[in-house]
């Protein structure tokens, strides 16, 4: 500990000699003040005021006529250059600010005459022209208006270039042909991972359908390659996720979508068997509403979505009819196993986020929110699985977390965020009886209790962030730390009831199985209960260096350590031992040295090209 904490103090020492180019939660607007012959206009007044909240800030121009704002929460701004000597003032409206963004921004100033007036969105798309990282975003217009099935928001991340859902993993995103197990998902700024499955908080779309509503979230960027030193703990992608606040103005909304069995045919499996269409229904309903406490001072934003479904899971086991007539014992042995049977959802989510201009150097943010899921029969389910190879799967997960962003001088900024959240995931079995595979030919029939059931992991987090940016003079610096514990409990008994094997259905009838399984726990273990408890320590610091007006380098460097619980128990057989195969290793890698470099060269205000490398 003591060589970590004097890494932290070298990094934040070089970082203010050595001199970010994307951020979790905000955005920044730069450029310079010009006349209208395009020379420079130095030691402007310069303010930047967010439309909806009335939040502002104000900067002055350099010698060279540039200027910068950063930290900005997404949203749409009016940019404002006061009158200077010999210059009327300009407004430029609409300026949009979105996560990790970066709107350039040159303002033209007039000698004579009135105000200039400019309507940014209407006038001109914006290029980002000092951004090297490949990255799309999904703003708030897009997850307003297009239409999505299930209301799952990450679903809009498949309609950016190179994500696709993962093939091999059912509700992860694969970005750029990686493992959906490689991506980082931060929400609001901190880390919203299950560091022991691998996927999300609440494992979105495996059973979940998501863990945060679609009305809560504001807008996202994905991250492919090329990002800050600020960002680490991926190998695939970076996806920034900011939940909607409240705002000057009161409003909300309500919805209600409803799918019912009437608007589906029935399936060729029943009409074979001439039975009727099953029920099967699906629900969502919610609504939203936000609006100052304060006005520009103090806000509020809540959010409920509920879902409720049921979906029919029908048996069709392959050869199933003819075993039935050559075996009649089959009928009472194994038939009355096989009804068609529910698959249910019940979820509800909830999120309540306040926002506070505590005074102009500084403003919190603190955000609740809590996901409560049971899915009936989703422990294990298809056409060869019984419901008593089923069961119901729980998830309740819950995330508190504050940012507090503070202006120490005009060069000087520093963002503070905390979390604290809970992923309790238990599964539960339908039956005590031994599990049961019968051979059909065409796979295997499923009954009995399923083999990992019931289960539990619980990950309890609690993070602490830290990250200070310096501007000095053409240098966007900023460094940070990120410590992020995690106390993990799981239970996974795995085969601990046995596992019979058949290769017919009439050796089933006939009690003739082929093989049996089982597990025991192991002299000395835990058995089935672990604590793989994780912690991790991150430091960075990452120099954005406008070294020209159409040229920025993007400088980094990124350290992670990952401290891993060490294991209780060593295998003592002598073969491994002498082989190097040592079950009680504990992992302590200290090369995580993760350079980044970057460069993004503007022909013109409309061509970029961007470059860059890195080890992630």
């Amino acid at each position: 500990m003591k060589k970590i904490i004097a890494f932290t103090g070298t990094i934040l020492f070089f970082a203010i000699g050595i001199l970010a180019q994307s951020q979790a939660t905000t955005g920044n607007i730069e450029g310079r003040v010009l006349d209208q012959n395009g020379a420079v206009v130095p030691n402007v007044s310069v303010s930047a005021t967010n439309q909806e909240t009335g939040f502002g800030k104000t900067v002055m121009t350099d010698s060279d006529g540039n200027y910068l704002f950063v930290l900005l929460p997404p949203g749409k701004y009016k940019v404002t250059a006061k009158a200077a000597s010999g210059f009327q003032p300009a407004d430029y409206t609409n300026v949009p600010v979105s996560v990790g963004g970066k709107t350039s921004l040159d303002i033209s100033l007039s000698v004579s005459g009135s105000v200039t007036t400019v309507d940014v969105e209407a006038d001109r798309e914006l290029v980002e022209t000092t951004r090297s990282s490949v990255s799309s975003t999904v703003n708030e217009k897009a997850i307003a208006t297009l239409p999505v099935n299930g209301r799952n928001f990450l679903d809009f991340a498949t309609l950016t270039p190179g994500v696709t859902r993962d093939p091999t993993r059912g509700g992860d995103l694969a970005v750029g042909g990686q493992k959906g197990t490689f991506n980082s998902l931060q929400v609001d700024g901190a880390d919203n991972n299950n560091t022991f499955f691998g996927q999300s908080f609440g494992r979105t779309g495996t059973r979940p359908p998501y863990q945060f509503s679609i009305e809560t979230v504001k807008e996202f960027q994905i991250n492919q390659n090329g990002f800050s030193a600020e960002f680490g703990r991926a190998a695939g992608a970076v996806i920034n996720v900011v939940t909607k606040s409240g705002t000057n103005k009161l409003s909300g909304g309500a919805f209600l979508f409803f799918r019912d069995e009437s608007l589906n045919s029935n399936t060729p499996i029943l009409t074979a068997r001439n039975a009727k269409r099953p029920k099967s229904q699906i629900k969502q309903f919610g609504g939203r509403i936000g609006g100052p406490f304060v006005k520009d001072r103090a806000f509020f934003f809540f959010a409920y979505d509920g879902q409720r479904a049921n979906v029919p899971q029908i048996i069709d086991s392959p050869g199933l009819a003819a075993a039935l007539i050559a075996t009649p014992t089959l009928n009472t042995s194994l038939l009355p196993k096989l009804n068609t049977y529910d698959i249910g959802r019940q979820q509800d989510v909830y999120l309540f986020k306040t926002d506070i201009i505590l005074n102009q150097k500084n403003q919190l943010s603190v955000r609740f929110n809590q996901q409560n899921f049971t899915g009936e029969n989703n422990e294990n389910s298809g056409p060869l699985s019984a419901e008593e190879h089923s069961g119901n799967s729980r998830a309740t997960t819950t995330t508190l977390a504050g940012t507090l962003t503070s202006s120490l001088s005009n060069t000087i900024f520093n963002e503070f965020r905390m979390q604290y959240g809970r992923d309790k995931e238990p599964g539960e079995a339908n039956s005590a009886q031994p599990e049961a595979r019968i051979q059909t030919g065409q796979g295997f029939l499923n009954i009995g209790r399923n083999n990992f059931s019931p289960r539990e992991t619980t990950i309890k987090r609690f993070q602490i962030i830290d990250n200070i940016t310096f501007l000095v003079g053409q240098h966007n610096i900023k460094t940070g730390v990120d410590f992020n514990f995690d106390k993990i409990f799981n239970f996974f008994p795995g085969l601990f009831t046995g596992q019979y094997t058949f290769n017919s259905y009439a050796l089933f009838a006939s009690n003739t199985p082929a093989s049996y399984a089982q597990n025991f726990a192991g002299s000395g273990t835990t058995g089935a209960t672990t604590e793989p408890n994780n912690n991790e320590y991150a430091f960075f610091v990452q120099d954005d260096w406008r070294a020209r007006p159409n040229l920025t380098l993007n400088l980094g460097l990124r350290f992670d350590y990952q401290e891993i619980a060490k294991p209780q128990i060593q295998n003592s057989n002598a073969a491994l031992l002498a082989a190097g195969y040592d079950t009680s290793f504990q992992p302590k890698d200290k090369n995580n040295f993760a350079p980044r470099f970057g460069i993004s060269y503007a022909f013109n205000p409309k061509t970029v090209i961007r470059g860059g490398y890195g080890i992630f």
